[in-house]
């Protein structure tokens, strides 16, 4: 199943290299404006986000979106020696950014939030399919960090909602589901918005 998943990682990651910039900032636009039009949207609020690379679909024009709007955004930390596999720091128009051990910008700062006090999280992915299962780079980091999702009181347990952003085609049939996987909440694409019931 490993060779396999990593074939598929690979697979898709290069065609999400292959789309041009305009097929890139067409899509990055239309899940944007679905994304705005969901209810918890519509409120400011706390939010987790990445800096999309490698093909992802594009989070500049949502991150702008998001701010305008007044939503509070956090970006994921990974340093070593931290006490949670990943944590959250604030990210503001002029944040300045280091890159971690993988290349990925992170805020330079220590007002950090854990994972579960965000309301809502944009979570990168290399593939989904029909029930919310999400494969990512492999890590582990978002599984582990979200874990508090089943351990929580029964009132609390879609907090944070994970909201996995994506371009259409990487929804694949069905992807191996783990007792560690955190099923994602919804998953916005340039298509629309697909919910899957937890």
């Amino acid at each position: 199943m490993s060779n396999t998943l990593k074939s598929l990682r690979q697979a898709l990651r290069q065609q999400r290299r292959t789309l041009s910039q305009r097929e890139q900032a067409q899509h990055a636009h239309a899940a944007t404006q679905h994304l705005l039009r969901m209810h918890f949207c519509l409120r400011p609020s706390t939010v987790g986000i990445f800096i999309s690379a490698d093909g992802e679909l594009p989070t500049a024009p949502l991150i702008q979106a998001l701010w305008q709007r007044g939503h509070k955004l956090f970006l994921p930390v990974l340093e070593h020696g931290l006490p949670h596999p990943m944590l959250f720091a604030p990210y503001v128009p002029n944040t300045p950014l280091k890159p971690n051990r993988y290349g990925i910008p992170e805020p330079r700062c220590r007002n950090y939030l854990t994972g579960c006090q965000l309301k809502l999280v944009i979570t990168p992915l290399v593939a989904f399919d029909a029930y919310g299962h999400r494969l990512g780079m492999g890590g582990g980091f978002y599984d582990r960090t979200f874990a508090c999702k089943k351990n929580s009181i029964l009132k609390n347990r879609r907090k944070p909602l994970l909201v996995g952003w994506a371009h259409a085609f990487q929804q694949v049939d069905n992807l191996p589901a783990y007792p560690w996987d955190i099923p994602l909440d919804a998953v916005v694409t340039e298509k629309g918005v697909q919910r899957f019931s937890g």
